[in-house]
């Protein structure tokens, strides 16, 4: 056997070594975080770039990740998203459609309330704030913009 045919095999050996490993990795990590974790759903008009997998974030910090998204019967988006057992929040809490910058990707940023009692496994967070729609905010501008120079044209 020649010394390159040796290497090829030692490569292919380690390579499945490592694919077993991190996928015994990612079935244990999966298993512990559905365990310490609890699901909350939120409902909003508009849900514009938002996808499965996005950030849940309190404080600028993420703290859970988005699981589904569905229409509900008036047209409207079922959020559900998983947090950890140890962030309890307030059953007045609130959520809203954040963007990481003007093309950055989507998430969803927890307002805490400031009730006493909190929320559980499978409760709705009853205020809500849409995804702002960029398209219609630059619209907006240019339309003002070009309202406001016509404005001056004029004697």
């Amino acid at each position: 056997m020649t010394v390159e045919k040796k290497e090829l095999i030692a490569g292919a050996i380690t390579f499945f070594a490592a694919l077993i490993v991190f996928y015994l990795i990612g079935t244990s990590g999966l298993a512990e975080n559905k365990a310490d974790t609890y699901t909350l759903s939120a409902r909003f008009n508009q849900t514009e770039g938002l996808i499965v997998g996005n950030d849940i974030r309190l404080a600028g910090i993420k703290v859970g990740q988005i699981t589904s998204l569905q229409l509900d019967d008036y047209f409207g988006v079922i959020v559900r998203f998983n947090l950890p057992k140890s962030i309890v929040l307030p059953d007045d809490s609130g959520a809203a459609v954040q963007s990481s910058g003007l093309i950055g990707s989507k998430y969803i940023e927890l307002q805490p309330g400031g009730s006493e009692e909190v929320l559980q496994e499978g409760d709705f967070i009853e205020f809500t704030q849409d995804s702002p729609n960029l398209q219609n905010l630059l619209d907006k501008v240019i339309s003002m913009a070009k309202a406001n120079k016509q404005k001056h044209k004029c004697p």
